[in-house]
This record gives structure tokens, C-alpha cells and sequence, in this order.
């Protein structure tokens, strides 16, 4: 009985690595943030850029979520103090990721996502460690010409930014946010839901092994008399 027990708990280990390794990016793009999650950041700007770009500060608050789309508002200060705030709709599905502000959540080296005002797929090019509003976090990167922007992985919010332009850089870095807590690594969502569910069936499985296990022994304890 106890080599059946570790049995199954061998192959219920092997199983949630292997689903968690496997890409999660087929069919649907998965969101990876919820209504109320914000995160702020903080702007550099270098150059003479024009009015509309000389920001100082930017935060983005999600609404409400709807599959793969959803709203975030935007809040941008400028150079002068002045603040603005205007909402953007992204929409996974339809490619509508707003300058790669938000991308699906979960993407791989080698898993791209589509950029419709590009009108290709995005490839990610890599992921490393780092600490990210006080919190240690796995960011995936990507650019193109002019831009490149870091991600948490977990969530596809861009974490980091540096963009040259014809007359002017910006470079943008996370400094707060409610969407993970300080110094925790987070997986993903569907990463914690796989865990939690083979734990709970890894669970049943050794209690009914249990149970059949004391049965067992009492029919022979009363077949002895």
C-alpha cells in the first residue's frame, strides 16, 4: 500500500510539471490582470519631445474584464503638473495592445502575440529575474525598431520601457502597484489553480488508499474468528 501511495504521488508531481512546462498560449490569449489591479510608474524623458509626450508619471488602472478584452485608465502627469487621464481598450484577440502596455500573460521565449497596428506577431525574445516595484519578479523583453519593453510574466503588464525617437528618448520603470505584494515571486493564475487542484486530488487519493487500507484490515481481523 505504501508503494502505491508514493506511486501516485510520483506520477501526480510529474503531471503538474508537465502541464505547468507546457505553453499556455494556445487558443485563447490568457489576461492575466483583473478589475482594480493598478500599477504607476515613473518617466525620464531626454530630448525635446512634443507637449503630448513630455510626461513625468503614468498610471494605469484596469476596469472591467471581459474574456481577453477589457479597460484600463490611463493617467498621465506632465512636465508642467498638470494631470490627464483618458481610457484605452485592449482587446488580446483582436491584437489591441496599446504600444505592448499590456500583453497576454504567461508568453514564453519563442511565444509571440499580435500586434494589430503593426499587423505581424510580436516574438518574445527572452526573460530574466529581477526586482520590480520592490518584489522579485520573471520579466520576458521584446523591441522593434524604435522601442523595448520588459513584462511580468505572470501578468503581461510592462514593467520597463526605452524608446528613441527622432528628437527625444523616454525611458519608463514600474514603482508601485497593488497587483503583486513586495518580495514575492508570483506565478500565474492558471499555474496556481493546476497546483492547488492536483494537491487536492494527490489528497483524495492517499485518504481513499488510507481508507480501503483499514478496511481491508479489519475484514481480516473479522475473518479471524
Amino acid at each position: 500500500m505504501k508503494t502505491y501511495v508514493a506511486l501516485v504521488l510520483i506520477s501526480l508531481l510529474v503531471s503538474v510539471s508537465t502541464i505547468i512546462s507546457l505553453p499556455l498560449t494556445k487558443g485563447e490569449p490568457l489576461t492575466g490582470v483583473k478589475e482594480g489591479d493598478w500599477i504607476e510608474y515613473n518617466i525620464n524623458i531626454s530630448g525635446t519631445p512634443p507637449p503630448i509626450h513630455n510626461v513625468t508619471w503614468m498610471r494605469m488602472e484596469v476596469l472591467q474584464v471581459q474574456g481577453a478584452a477589457f479597460d484600463v485608465n490611463l493617467t498621465n502627469k506632465f512636465a508642467n503638473g498638470t494631470l490627464s487621464s483618458s481610457i484605452w481598450k485592449f482587446n488580446f484577440t483582436e491584437g489591441q495592445t496599446e504600444g505592448w502596455l499590456i500583453i497576454p500573460s504567461s508568453l514564453s521565449p519563442g511565444d509571440t502575440f499580435y500586434d494589430a497596428s503593426k499587423l505581424t506577431n510580436i516574438t518574445i525574445q527572452g526573460q530574466q529575474q529581477k526586482i520590480v516595484a520592490d518584489a522579485t519578479r520573471i520579466v520576458t523583453y521584446a523591441n522593434d525598431s524604435f522601442k523595448t519593453k520588459e513584462w511580468d510574466k505572470a501578468t503581461g503588464v510592462f514593467t520597463q520601457s526605452s524608446e528613441n525617437l527622432r528628437n527625444w528618448s523616454a525611458y519608463v520603470y514600474a514603482t508601485a502597484t497593488n497587483i503583486w505584494n513586495p518580495q514575492t515571486q508570483g506565478l500565474a493564475q492558471t499555474e496556481y489553480f493546476i497546483i492547488i487542484v492536483f494537491v487536492v486530488v494527490a489528497v483524495v487519493i492517499v485518504a481513499i488508499a488510507l481508507a480501503s487500507s483499514k478496511i481491508k484490515i479489519s475484514k481480516r481481523g473479522l475473518n479471524s474468528y
